[in-house]
Parts: C-alpha cells; structure tokens; sequence
C-alpha cells in the first residue's frame, strides 16, 4: 500500500516536473504591440498606422521615445489632422522616425550626459540628461518600459524636425 502511494506521488511529481520543464515562458510584446495595446497611444498607433511604418514590429533593438495623446494634443490645433492626410505622409513619417534611435539606450545610459543620437529619420536628437531626461525638447516622463526588440521611454511632446 505505502509503495503504491509512494509511486503515485513520485510519478505526479515526475509529471509536474516535465510540464514545469516544458511550459513556455511568457512572450514578451514588441514595441508595436505595447503602443497598439496602450490607450495613452492611441494618436500614435494611428499615426504609424498611416505612416506605413513596420519597423517597430521587426527584431530591432530600438529606443523609442513614444508620446502620449497628450503629447499630440498639445500641438497646434489641426497639426494632427493634416499629418494624417496621406499627401503629408512623408512628412508624418519623418516626424515618428525622429522618435526612433537604433540601439537600446535605458535610462541609466542618458542621465547625467548629453548625447547625441542618431534617429531611424537620418537626423540627430540631443539628450541632455542632466536635470532628468530631456530628448529633442520634449521630457522623458516614464523611462524603460521593455519590449521584446528594444525599450520605450515615454514623453510629454513630440519631437519635430528643425526648421
């Protein structure tokens, strides 16, 4: 009798062993996916969505500073809806591609320096990372949100390209 249950517990053990084993760990999402999942990015989404832009869903990594709706709301009344016409769509792209930096930068990397980055647009960002993490003008309000390809920091504006 004791080496029965004794067999039935090494074999339930056994078992739950193997399926620890073999259960898969959780998927982290893409930047995309984390964006597309987010209410406060829904004026982003859409704009990528317009833009045509894919980037965000490939392997990466990237640092993406990624403004909220109330980032875009805050521009001049009407910027937004003209973006969106799909004869500014090269202009709407170069706009998003200025919050794209190849390579994962965190937090821990911009403060306490100025750096110069180079963006998915061609152009060049300056980080002062000197009194928190300002990029391009606008201010880092949540950094290091991790996605499967690279890393997010979230800002208060948007970051345009000189004039």
């Amino acid at each position: 009798m004791i080496r029965r249950q004794f067999g039935a517990i090494a074999l339930a053990a056994a078992t739950a062993t193997i399926l620890a084993a073999c259960a898969r760990e959780p998927v982290q999402p893409t930047i995309r996916e984390v964006i597309n999942q987010n209410a406060s990015f829904s004026t982003l989404a859409q704009a990528l969505d317009v833009a045509g832009v894919q980037a965000l869903d490939e392997t990466g990594p990237f640092t993406v500073f990624a403004p909220r709706n109330s980032a875009f709301a805050a521009l001049p009344e009407g910027t937004v809806d003209t973006l969106l016409l799909p004869e500014n769509r090269d202009q709407l792209t170069q706009i998003l591609q200025l919050h794209v930096v190849p390579g994962t930068y965190t937090a821990a990397d911009l403060v306490g320096r100025t750096s110069d980055l180079s963006t998915a647009s061609g152009l060049n960002i300056i980080v002062d990372g000197f009194d928190g993490v300002n990029v391009g003008g606008v201010n880092v309000v949540q950094p290091d949100v991790q996605a499967s390809n690279g890393i997010i920091h979230v800002v208060d504006g948007v970051i345009l390209p000189p004039s």
